[in-house]
């Protein structure tokens, strides 16, 4: 048992122990949603770079991908973040129309994240009407066709981001000096 000398130092190592509790407390909901903690950075790097009129869509497709990474079960969160680092690979190696490679990726967390939030909100109804016969064989099937889009859905945004950065041939050099000697008919610099 701890002896105390006074009244103060017991309340010192109260105050102690509740800091301690606290920091314990949040270390857990860190380690326990730490996809969501990682996503937060390639959200905040498309949010940043995107141009001006892509800006608030960025913005409001991040924080659909926040919250559907927050509340989802274990699938979404895990491919919300691969979709996000792919999608700011494939805008970084796009040469061509960057803008554009970056909106699929805006266009495609969006989607997931409402896609997911959706799910969340039908597995929460189909839990509170297990106890009826009737429905039981029609939640069934509609439980395996969301569990399949839960998995589809990523792999058809990284084949689209795929086509994205394969539809144009290499070509030698960069694609601003390819179009200004076209433009130009290969006259002057």
């Amino acid at each position: 048992m701890w002896r105390f000398t006074s009244q103060r130092s017991y309340i010192d190592m109260v105050y102690l122990y509740y800091l301690l509790n606290g920091f314990l407390a949040l270390l857990w909901l860190l380690v326990d949603h730490i996809l969501l903690a990682i996503l937060i950075a390639p959200l905040v790097w498309l949010s940043n770079t995107s141009p001006d009129e892509q800006r608030s869509w960025s913005l409001a497709s991040g924080g659909l991908a926040v919250l559907a990474s927050a509340l989802a079960p274990a699938p979404v969160p895990l491919l919300m973040l691969v979709m996000a680092l792919a999608g700011i690979f494939a805008t970084r190696l796009e040469q061509f129309n960057t803008s554009a490679a970056r909106w699929n990726t805006v266009r495609g967390l969006a989607l997931y994240s409402l896609v997911g939030l959706g799910f969340t909100i039908y597995q929460d109804i189909a839990e509170r009407s297990a106890g009826s016969p009737l429905l039981a064989q029609g939640q069934a099937y509609l439980s395996t066709i969301a569990a399949f889009a839960m998995y589809l859905i990523p792999l058809g945004f990284l084949a689209l981001l795929a086509q994205t950065l394969w539809a144009h041939p290499p070509i030698p050099g960069k694609p601003a000096d390819l179009i200004h000697t076209i433009r130009s008919r290969g006259k002057g610099t």
